[in-house]
């Protein structure tokens, strides 16, 4: 009878250690690759923070403009009254205690640097990349670069662009660190996964027969956690019996576990408010209606916005918008508490969700929640800030879909705009005169 070696389970399950060498290989491969894309997005961000704090002790230690006299043979770089081309004292210092090379660049000629060539010269009076100078100058933005040629080494860098007073771009600094040192970093932290995946591969040979089966059901558990993962669900996908394991495979529960969180509050969380997003926000929205079809639990949904809501960003400019966005957030979520949940729905929107309790609850809760926004002391820059909402609201439990929920309480939202706003508009109020009609 011809025998089936087409699944993971069958082929542990005749010899163990083949398979689970190639698994191991396969995990090592996964962790280089995360923890390089890790440490580079670690570089980045020490790189960017130590150029930021660069720039800014430069300010303030030689107030003033920058400026350049001659040519590029006898270049005079200043900042204020400072002359910068000789000064090597902070930059001398930033270096030994940080580790990072830096380099000041007047538009692309380097002026001031740490770097030196084979012959231990600094570097000076030499040129950056033409697209790096067109990405950062010309663009006026920062950039990060995972492998910038200097002089025939290979760099980490982040060049941050320098301004004058005047807003005008007259240069910019990099931040830089050896590639193989950060290669040498990536190395050290994949070598233990190595070491752990081989000594786990001779156990399990000598231990094939009795294993087998169990490691076939971890891997496949694990597995499935992993596609879960993959199509979308971020909690509860690892069993119990996995984190509670103190070996390989409990670390990597762990690992998955963290993993999950970190993407559920990407994939899930409006960044700006920390309330629901609207994609989580509709995924839960059906997820209430099917649980709550064919049974007497009902529920409601409002839907709001906040009042005149461009004025304030025309006015003070979109920091203030974002700050009565975020505050108009903590407000929400204070008053519905363990009524329901509340969701970024776009823009200025709102939706609330209200899973438990009455409908007479529900709307006892929205006139609290519009009373609190509008007593709420919103101060910005000095300024108080008048700051009200409008909300629709509807006993969703007479509706079939999410779609003529959402439409349905977004007809009385827009009513409650027609009407004078500051309000709460449900179908009991439809008599309201509307001007529109």
């Amino acid at each position: 009878m011809r025998k089936n070696y087409s699944g993971i389970s069958h082929a542990l399950a005749k010899m163990t250690v083949l398979p689970l060498l190639l698994f191991g290989i396969c995990t090592m491969l996964f962790s280089f690759f995360w923890i390089q894309s890790s440490m580079e997005a670690e570089v980045h961000s020490e790189l960017e923070s130590i150029a930021g704090t660069a720039i800014l002790a430069y300010d303030g230690l030689y107030p003033g403009d920058y400026s350049r006299y001659g040519d590029e043979n006898d270049l005079l770089f200043t900042k204020g009254d400072t002359i910068l081309n000789s000064n090597y004292n902070f930059m001398d210092s930033l270096k030994e205690s940080t580790g990072i090379d830096f380099t000041l660049f007047y538009d692309n000629i380097r002026v001031i640097t740490t770097l030196c060539s084979d012959g231990d010269d600094r570097i000076v009076g030499t040129f950056a990349n033409e697209q790096i100078v067109a990405d950062v100058i010309d663009q006026n933005a920062s950039a990060f670069y995972t492998n910038v040629d200097i002089f025939g080494k290979s760099y980490y860098c982040y060049y941050a662009p320098l301004y004058n007073s005047d807003g005008t771009c007259i240069g910019m600094l990099a931040a830089v660190m050896p590639s193989a040192q950060v290669r040498v970093l990536i190395v050290k932290a994949t070598l233990p996964i190595f070491a752990l995946t081989l000594v786990a591969a001779i156990f399990a040979g000598i231990w094939s027969f009795s294993y087998s089966k169990q490691l076939v059901a971890v891997i496949q558990k694990l597995t499935g956690a992993f596609e879960k993962v993959s199509k979308g669900k971020f909690s509860n996908t690892v069993p119990a019996e996995l984190l509670s394991r103190k070996d390989e495979f409990g670390s990597m529960s762990h690992s998955l576990v963290d993993m999950q969180a970190s993407l559920r509050t990407l994939v899930e969380q409006d960044m700006l408010t920390g309330l629901h997003n609207r994609r989580f926000g509709q995924q839960k929205l059906d997820y209430v209606i099917e649980n709550t079809r064919g049974t007497n639990r009902g529920f409601s949904i409002a839907l709001g916005d906040i009042d005149f809501f461009k004025k304030f960003n025309d006015t003070y400019g979109h920091n203030c918008g974002d700050y009565v966005l975020k505050s108009v957030a903590s407000i929400m979520k204070d008053t519905v508490k363990d009524h329901g949940y509340c969701v970024r729905w776009g823009g200025e929107e709102f939706l609330i969700v209200f899973t438990n309790g009455t409908y007479e609850d529900h709307r006892t809760v929205m006139q609290s929640l519009i009373e609190n926004i509008r007593n709420h002391r919103m101060e910005y820059e000095g300024q108080t800030l008048a700051v009200t909402m409008t909300f629709g609201l509807i006993d969703a439990s007479d509706y079939e879909s999410s779609d003529a929920m959402t439409s349905k309480v977004d007809e009385l939202l827009y009513q409650g705009k027609q009407n004078g706003r500051n309000r709460l508009v449900t179908l009991e109020d439809e008599d309201l005169p509307n001007p529109l009609r």
